[in-house]
């Protein structure tokens, strides 16, 4: 995470130092974030932000428009969870624990309440617009072996206009994913808690989730032409 921290302040510099062009709206955006991490499953299975874990990633947006965006991420998040103090709400009352790193990729569709960008170079935006968002991803982690899966990932958030070029923004998503054994642990008995109730089905109800809240920063790229209004 100190090395993350160091980059992003060199990022914001550069940035700073670049942030010159007036009158122009931009098409891309290429960023970092960071936050905290949680996992959701037979482990924890309503407690938000239990045991959260560093999460980081790059982000890259691509505006259609002030309204509409494809936004692409890479990202690390962190999950743990336990059976510690609450063991006899599972069978056997095994104490059971499990802390590991993820890797998870995406593409989402965002939309945005208003029409976002600079005011002085587009008429009738705004520098500050929630939005929400819901894409398809993909889910690296390792279990009994390294595996993959997919999530849907969905979420609210909020960007700002922080200058001319320097975006800055708060996302809290979830990832629904297609496994149940983002929390296995090798506990060496009968015991497993990636299915604790032996609670095989073929509906999505067994599931396991994580959630993220990040804090990003992106600067603009591609300049798509001068609009100013004043």
């Amino acid at each position: 995470m100190k090395s993350l921290k160091k980059f992003t302040i060199l990022f914001l510099l550069f940035a700073f130092s670049l942030n010159q062009a007036k009158g122009q709206a931009y098409r891309m955006e290429l960023g970092l974030q960071t936050g905290k991490s949680f996992y959701m499953g037979d482990a924890n299975q309503s407690r938000l932000f239990w045991n959260n874990k560093p999460a980081m990633g790059i982000l890259y947006r691509y505006n259609l428009n002030g309204r509409f965006s494809i936004k692409a991420n890479a990202s690390v998040f962190g999950i743990s969870g336990t059976t510690v103090g609450n063991a006899t709400e599972y069978p056997g009352g095994a104490e059971v624990s499990f802390d590991r790193n993820i890797l998870d990729a995406g593409v989402q569709f965002e939309f945005n309440f208003y029409e976002y960008g600079m005011p002085s170079f587009v008429s009738g935006s705004s520098p500050v617009s929630p939005y929400v968002f819901l894409g398809v991803g993909m889910t690296a982690y390792k279990a009994e072996k390294n595996k993959f899966c997919a999530n849907i990932p969905f979420g609210l958030g909020v960007r700002i206009k922080a200058l001319p070029r320097l975006n800055v923004g708060c996302e809290w998503s979830f990832r629904n994913t297609f496994t149940d054994d983002l929390d296995y642990a090798d506990y060496g008995g009968s015991f497993r808690l990636s299915d604790p109730w032996l609670a095989k089905s073929a509906s999505n109800k067994n599931k396991d989730w994580y959630s993220a809240l990040m804090l990003s920063v992106s600067y603009d790229l591609y300049g798509i032409g001068s609009n100013c209004y004043r």
